[in-house]
């Protein structure tokens, strides 16, 4: 039969002592850190790759609108549009246009054009179409249109020059919150060269 200190030493043995528990939480408090932080960094990267994505696809789109513009030329005498989107008639009326939240070329903003039906009968948009506004509020859109010539040592340089050439980029921001005067930084960058080609006779 173990008498009374055989067993207080048998327990002592089996059991954890203070500094025995102090050090397995501070190792479990660092795992949960270092978890929590990788987590924190993945959310984040899946983000900011949604954000770019959203970007590329609204400034793909606008390169797409500018592909079916005329190009501008010296023998053309047309005053420039600056005034509304939807009246632009060549490359240079884009020049510094932006818009946000980002709006189709008759003004709407996206994802809220009216949705008709043989463009006669208006019909409500699906709610799996409407796009969350809140988001779109904080998207701008910038274009900017440069004359540029080819430099044999250089590449593609700006001219004042007349040319067949322009650079064409689409800037799509997105601010942190919807205020006026928020903080935005840029989520997508897109540029295309565009050249006039004269028709043949």
């Amino acid at each position: 039969m173990a008498t009374r200190k055989q067993w207080l030493q048998r327990s002592r043995r089996n059991g954890l002592t203070l500094v025995e528990s102090l050090v397995s939480v501070t190792i479990t408090a660092i795992a949960g850190v270092a978890l929590f932080s990788a987590i924190g960094a993945s959310l984040g990267a899946s983000y900011s790759t949604l954000n770019h994505n959203v970007g590329t696809g609204l400034a793909d789109q606008m390169l797409e609108e500018l592909a079916a513009v005329r190009f501008p030329t010296s023998s053309d005498t047309r005053p420039h549009s600056t005034a509304n989107r939807k009246d632009f008639d060549d490359l240079d009326d884009y020049h510094n246009w932006s818009a946000s939240p980002p709006t189709n070329k008759n003004g709407y903003p996206l994802g809220e054009e009216p949705v008709t039906i043989l463009e006669l009968y208006l019909i409500t948009r699906p709610s799996l179409l409407v796009p969350d506004t809140s988001f779109l509020d904080r998207l701008t859109r910038e274009v900017s249109v440069e004359r540029i010539k080819h430099d044999s040592s250089s590449g593609w340089v700006e001219t004042n020059e007349e040319t067949n050439f322009r650079r064409i980029t689409v800037t799509i921001k997105l601010a942190i919150t919807t205020d006026a005067g928020s903080r935005s930084h840029m989520i997508s960058e897109v540029s295309r060269i565009f050249s006039y080609v004269p028709l043949s006779p």
